[in-house]
């Protein structure tokens, strides 16, 4: 869902909320639409969004938060039956950020600048090198308290 709005502000959804009615529309009643997401506040959960500020202030404007994405459900005629979140932490290698294949598997690197990601990975370089990362790591990696994702089922009543 991330990717629907072109110019996102954080605040409204129009692409988004168009996108559920259709699958409304098109979903047989009592079909059941399951959506994972992330929260801003699961993003900031997550400690390698500290070592890119300025994308992950970006990623704030795209990421609904759970009362905005059940609002936008709402709007759809959608009735949630279930949310939880996961806390898998799939990402849990500090230098992770150094290797392109690690980056490839996350969303939040495509949106980077060239020079976002030569700042990031000369920061990243250098709490290795000063043997301060895992420390970083540790400060920032929140995924135990807010989940790595939001799971949520919502239905189309009968």
């Amino acid at each position: 869902m991330h990717h629907l709005e072109e110019n996102p502000d954080g605040q409204s959804f129009p692409i988004i909320i168009q996108t559920l009615k259709e699958v409304y529309r098109i979903l047989k009643p009592g079909g059941v639409l399951t959506i994972i997401s992330v929260t801003p506040e699961q993003l900031d959960a997550n400690w390698f969004s500290h070592i890119l500020p300025k994308n992950t202030q970006r990623w704030h404007k795209r990421l609904l938060s759970f009362e905005q994405l059940k609002s936008c459900l709402s709007e759809a005629k959608f009735a949630v039956q279930s949310a939880c979140n996961s806390l898998s932490g799939l990402h849990s290698d500090p230098e992770g950020p150094l290797s392109e294949s690690w980056r490839k598997n996350l969303s939040l690197f495509d949106t980077c600048t060239e020079e976002e990601i030569q700042d990031m990975i000369n920061f990243v370089s250098r709490m290795k090198n000063q043997g301060n990362l895992e420390e970083f790591y540790v400060k920032h990696e929140k995924i135990d308290i807010f989940g790595t994702l939001n799971i949520c089922a919502a239905k189309k009543e009968i």
